[in-house]
């Protein structure tokens, strides 16, 4: 009975991650589709304003309200994604003599 159960938690864990894994996908899917089409307008705006319009794309498709394909997990993960953040300082490396 103990073998079951830990072949059934194993199995129930690895699904939970094909399925988060399949969310990654799909949202990556999303970005990849956007930046292949609005790719060139989207360099032509500041960074803020382009996460702004991708939220708003993102929203648009997979809100699980309004959305034309509701998918609450992709959508947390592009929020997240496209979230405001700070960006990282590039520190340039020492130049050799």
């Amino acid at each position: 009975m103990s073998a079951n159960r830990g072949t059934t938690a194993a199995l129930s864990e690895l699904e939970e991650k094909l399925l988060h894994l399949k969310n990654l996908t799909e949202a990556n899917q999303f970005m990849l589709e956007v930046l292949k089409d609005q790719g060139e307008r989207l360099q032509e705006i500041d960074g803020d304003t382009a996460r702004s319009m991708l939220r708003e794309q993102a929203r648009s498709r997979f809100s699980p309200t309004k959305g034309k394909t509701p998918k609450p997990e992709v959508l947390a993960i592009l929020e997240q994604t496209l979230g405001t953040q700070q960006s990282a300082q590039i520190i340039p490396f020492p130049k050799r003599n």
